[in-house]
């Protein structure tokens, strides 16, 4: 089990890997980490929802609708990750 608080470097890093899984073209390249999810060629409502999903499953936790939606760069999952795991 993982502990509540995490450091911000974990997030990152597993927050990069979700991203280059779903993106198989950012393999082997730094994520711009502020890169709106329009600038994203495959970034589609499934897409989005992938994400969501894999994240709630790497960091064990539930996403609310509108935290959801508020979500449009990679950056802004880690910050909704750390505010959740009370970092």
């Amino acid at each position: 089990m993982r502990s509540t608080c995490m450091k911000e470097q974990e997030v990152i890093t597993i927050i990069t890997k979700i991203f280059q899984d779903t993106f198989p073209e950012l393999k082997g390249s730094d994520l711009d980490m502020e890169k709106h999810h329009e600038d994203f060629e495959r970034w589609d409502s499934f897409t989005h929802m992938d994400l969501i999903s894999k994240v709630e499953e790497a960091f064990e936790i539930v996403l609310e609708i509108d935290e959801v939606i508020a979500l449009h760069t990679p950056n802004a999952f880690v910050h909704l990750v750390l505010s959740k795991k009370g970092s």
